[in-house]
């Protein structure tokens, strides 16, 4: 018997060792970034330079003056189509809609920042540098001229960030303030006052749209030719005013549901908060503004499945514009992203926006004069 057990504590154990992980194939968050920067830059082609000279050389003049213009500049440039306003019309409308998968990619990207970055002071003072840094070339390359009614992409993405701060600070919170628990009872309130607010002016929006409704009853039954409201104008202006009334009914069943009063609370003030940075957006006329700020937010708060918090991001956008509804394409290499990082390129997104802006000012001014 003791020889028996001397065996078994001599015997050789064998350990099966972790077969190795296989690496998920997909893209890299660099790779993510460039097809976002592409994107980017057609749709800031179109806008700066292509409905820049739809609008203000070929509609206002003719094809002939056109020809002219650009052939006094660059000859080779010049092609028939371009005297055709339908055509260039066509064209904008195309280059805009590839531009739409952009930023939905940077707000995916500026999340998995949020979520790895090592120091959330420097990650905003960037943001807040180059937002300030971009300002005076977004103005010049989309308005032609410096203005402040509306302002860069990065100011959207520094108020974002600053929203999920917010949001995750709730969220971490053990215990909550005589400030918060005052915001948790005045909740209420500010989400009505807000649902009546996209109501109300969803409702003025709907209201103005009436007369060109009749107009075009009264076209299509021979009373003469007459503007067709934009439906898409009108879809849009009803669904804000639904999701008005909607914010404030989800509040309204937060608080008086029969949920935990700890969770009632970090759902309030969680909310209540995104709010706030959504109306400051909005106040600063942002690119994108609250809408963008609200679709980075809902992106990290179902940030475990990529795909649904992507498309609910999307989703949000397009709420806004009907326009944005080809960014939903944007999930398709989204979906490839195997969470590396890829390249080391932090400061090319930087450099590339302003400079980039600058570039088509300079070819706008010398081909088309503005």
């Amino acid at each position: 018997m003791e020889e028996q057990s001397r065996q078994n504590e001599t015997r050789e154990v064998t350990v099966m060792e972790p077969a190795p992980k296989k690496e998920k194939f997909g893209i890299t968050g660099s790779t993510l970034k460039i097809i976002a920067i592409v994107s980017m830059f057609i749709d800031h082609f179109g806008a700066a330079i292509v409905e820049f000279y739809l609008y203000q050389i070929l509609k206002p003049y003719d094809a002939d003056y056109c020809k002219a213009l650009i052939c006094s500049k660059a000859p080779w440039l010049w092609m028939e189509w371009m005297g055709d306003p339908e055509k260039v019309n066509s064209l904008d409308i195309t280059l805009r809609s590839i531009g739409r998968l952009a930023f939905p990619i940077f707000c995916f990207l500026l999340v998995e920042g949020f979520l790895h970055t090592r120091n959330m002071k420097k990650y905003l003072v960037r943001l807040g540098i180059f937002a300030l840094v971009s300002e005076p070339f977004f103005d010049m390359a989309f308005f032609g001229k410096f203005s402040m009614d509306h302002q860069n992409v990065f100011f959207t993405l520094f108020i974002a960030v600053l929203a999920l701060l917010a949001a995750d600070h709730v969220k971490k919170q053990e215990r909550f303030s005589g400030f918060h628990r005052f915001v948790d009872k005045i909740g209420i309130l500010i989400a009505g006052v807000f649902g009546v607010y996209l109501s109300l002016t969803s409702m003025g929006r709907i209201i103005g749209m009436i007369p060109n409704i009749f107009i075009v009853i009264a076209d299509s039954i021979g009373f003469g030719p007459a503007p067709m409201p934009e439906l898409s104008e009108l879809v849009q202006s009803i669904i804000s005013g639904v999701c008005g009334f909607v914010f404030g009914i989800v509040f309204w069943l937060i608080k008086t549901g029969k949920a935990d009063a700890e969770i009632r609370m970090r759902l309030n003030v969680g909310m209540l908060y995104v709010l706030g940075f959504f109306t400051l957006a909005e106040l600063l006329r942002t690119d994108y503004g609250g809408w963008g700020v609200l679709a980075v937010v809902v992106m990290w708060l179902v940030r475990p499945a990529w795909m649904n918090g992507f498309t609910a991001g999307v989703l949000a956008l397009t709420i806004m514009s009907f326009g944005e509804a080809t960014a939903f394409i944007s999930a398709l290499p989204v979906e490839m992203y195997n969470g590396k990082r890829g390249l080391k390129m932090k400061y090319f997104f930087y450099l590339f926006y302003p400079l980039h802006l600058l570039l088509f000012v300079l070819i706008r001014r010398y081909l088309i004069g503005i």
